[in-house]
């Protein structure tokens, strides 16, 4: 009986060590990246009022379905919004403003709104009113 030493036969196996090795490094550089992807907006969401009463400072500009404006029930146009808001905030330390919107008003007016009491420093803080 001879053995034959040195004779092998072919192997058909796959080699996967270069594949894991690539599997690892590409899920190395995900665990890295992925906590950099994540981007949003802190929000605060106000609490449900116990009581309906609102305090008298509080400057609240309301934006009806078909797009009418009024600041504390005393009607505005959008022309006249940055007047009127510039007239209120001119003599406040706090720049506040808070948007009561009816459900059915377009985004747009609520938007349209909200760039013209952000502009030119007229507020700091807009807040959103919860029905």
């Amino acid at each position: 009986m001879s053995m034959d030493i040195g004779a092998s036969k072919a192997k058909s196996d796959i080699n996967i060590t270069p594949l894991i090795d690539v599997l690892l490094v590409l899920l190395i550089i995900f665990m890295v990246i992925t906590p950099l992807l994540q981007k949003g907006f802190n929000t605060q969401v106000p609490q449900k009022a116990q009581s309906q009463s609102k305090p008298s400072n509080v400057i609240v500009l309301q934006i009806d379905a078909n797009g009418g404006l009024s600041i504390n029930k005393k009607s505005v146009t959008f022309n006249d919004l940055g007047d009127e808001l510039n007239a209120i905030y001119s003599t406040r330390p706090d720049k506040v403003l808070f948007v009561d919107g009816d459900d059915n008003v377009r985004y747009e007016d609520v938007i349209k709104a909200v760039d013209i009491a952000k502009s030119q420093g007229k507020v700091e803080t807009i807040g959103f009113v919860l029905n």
